[in-house]
């Protein structure tokens, strides 16, 4: 399989579902391709269509063909709720070069949609292993 960089931009999102009893989520994104290596997004505070337009950029070994995304509403002195999540193929990124679409969250067990996100990446290849 190739091996190359991979930027991951988290855009924005939209419907998400709220998990804030009085007010609008403080949402953040977790992102990763293994789970101990993941980055996140600041968070965007009280707000139904958080806007991150923020990019981070991995290393992408042979053997990842996914990437995972976690929505979370921050609580203070609290560990996130989590909102919904996601595992992207990165078949199509490696293939064009390019990826960009929303991408549908859903809940641990996957029965209902907990909002979208909109996602960008750019591949760029080193080596085919």
């Amino acid at each position: 399989m190739v091996q190359g960089h991979l930027h991951v931009t988290i855009v924005e999102a939209a419907k998400l579902a709220d998990k804030d009893q009085h007010t609008f989520n403080d949402s953040y994104v977790e992102v990763y391709l293994a789970e101990d290596d993941k980055q996140k997004t600041k968070t965007i505070k009280n707000n139904e269509r958080p806007v991150w337009d923020e990019t981070f950029d991995f290393e992408l070994p042979s053997t990842h063909q996914h990437i995972h995304i976690e929505v979370y509403d921050e609580d203070e002195g609290k560990k996130g709720k989590s909102i919904g999540s996601a595992q992207i193929s990165l078949d199509k990124v490696i293939k064009t070069g390019h990826y960009d679409d929303w991408v549908q969250l859903s809940t641990l067990f996957g029965f209902s949609s907990q909002g979208d996100v909109h996602i960008r990446m750019t591949f760029e290849k080193v080596s085919d292993d």
